[in-house]
């Protein structure tokens, strides 16, 4: 992920991957107690007593800086699957419902990273990629490291390389503090050289940075048998899904929308993005939608986002949408994880159109993922269109601004390029 982003979550929150910039703390929440106040599915609220999030959604979230108990509890109320570069056992004690996962960028590491020892590394040239002799400065304020440099786990020099060094002090982390996974973030299987200034190794060879991936995270894996191992990476294709068979699990990070810019990412990306999650039902895939303009205001657009997901939801796979504006290291709620349709009755459909259907005990989800074509969808019975009202950053006192509306739709209804609607029955 890109400096201070999550994500999630959590991510998740995007060039080969992107990563932040790394912690110089482990500051966590202060307590302040404040009086929470009853929450509904249709006001500004406070801290609930009960769940917002219905379960057809499994939410990620990434938690990078300070939070207060308040959105502690927020987040243990309302969210799956938690990603942090903070080791601290006071994270630990504060993260209990969702997995908490320990955020580690394999592809750079940064000088004086406090929870590696940088003396030690950086006293190990082999572990640092090289152009021209030198060390190559990533994107990131990183450095580019090693993929290849990996040795026998019980050779004597193990941990002066870095593979064996990142699995070794991460996989003794995660197990000291109790964390539940680890993961891997920019796990790319080829190196964009966008990435690194266009100033690639000396020895790059496509097949075997590849090669080296596949291996390095297999060998990553064997150190947390019992633990959830996900990697970034997913988004750049390139063989990445390949790795899915040496790990739990792994990140699309540019869901749908293109960060930053909120351009579409076109309907042939999605679709791969929809058929590699439906193809590894047994594995946690993260989708991200990050960093898009005026998220909170633009309700059609995180509707297509949310009723993609809900194409192929289920509990392994985790959502998470991040706002471009306000606070980097913010925690983002938005209504529409309230909305419940019940259990899925199957898997998603598509027509001749090109339009995906999926259906629930208490409604329907349509999704037209077309660029450029208006499909239309004969409904068969009466429904209320969902939308959403609001939403965005959780406050400090666990406050957050978002509702739901609900329209009479029925008949024949068009979907224009780019759209979807979540029905109630």
């Amino acid at each position: 992920m890109q400096k201070t982003h999550f994500f999630l979550i959590l991510a998740l929150i995007l060039a080969a991957c992107s990563q932040p910039t790394p912690p110089t703390a482990p500051e966590t929440a202060v307590p302040r107690p404040t009086t929470a106040e009853t929450e509904t599915e249709t006001a500004a609220t406070a801290v609930s007593p009960r769940r917002l999030t219905s379960a057809n959604f499994a939410l990620g979230i990434r938690i990078a800086s300070r939070i207060t108990p308040q959105q502690a509890a927020f987040i243990n109320q309302n969210y799956h699957f938690v990603m942090t570069p903070i080791l601290s056992q006071e994270v630990r004690d504060a993260i209990q419902e969702p997995q908490l996962i320990l955020y580690r960028s394999i592809q750079g590491t940064w000088a004086g990273f406090n929870q590696f020892d940088w003396e030690h590394i950086n006293a190990h040239e082999n572990m640092f990629a090289h152009a021209g002799g030198e060390r190559i400065p990533t994107r990131w304020d990183s450095l580019l490291m090693n993929p290849g440099d990996m040795v026998a786990a019980d050779a004597a020099d193990a941990r002066d390389h870095w593979i064996n060094y990142y699995a070794v002090t991460a996989s003794e982390q995660v197990y000291r503090y109790g964390y539940d996974g680890l993961f891997i973030d920019s796990a790319s299987h080829w190196l964009n050289p966008t990435a690194v200034f266009d100033k690639m190794p000396d020895d790059y060879d496509a097949e075997t940075w590849y090669q080296n991936r596949v291996d390095s995270l297999a060998f990553i894996k064997s150190y947390l048998p019992d633990k959830n191992v996900v990697f970034n990476g997913l988004h750049n294709e390139h063989g990445a899904e390949d790795s899915l068979s040496n790990t739990d699990g792994g990140m699309w990070e540019t869901f749908a929308f293109q960060p930053q810019t909120g351009k579409y990412q076109g309907e042939g990306r999605w679709r791969t993005a929809v058929e590699l999650t439906s193809r590894h039902p047994d594995k946690t895939i993260v989708l991200i939608v990050k960093e898009q303009p005026a998220l909170s205001d633009d309700a059609s657009k995180r509707i297509f986002a949310a009723a993609s997901y809900l194409l192929v939801s289920r509990p392994n796979v985790i959502f998470a949408m991040t706002d471009q504006e306000g606070d980097d290291n913010a925690i983002y709620y938005y209504p529409e994880y309230m909305i419940d349709l019940g259990a899925a009755q199957g898997t998603y459909a598509a027509d001749e159109e090109g339009l995906f259907s999926r259906a629930f005990e208490n409604g329907l989800v349509l999704v037209n993922p077309s660029e450029r074509q208006t499909v239309t969808a004969v409904l068969d019975g009466s429904y209320q269109r969902v939308v959403p009202i609001g939403g965005g950053a959780v406050a400090e006192d666990g406050r957050w601004s978002g509702s739901l509306n609900y329209e009479p739709i029925s008949g024949s209804i068009e979907l224009p390029p780019v759209s979807a609607l979540i029905l109630i029955n």
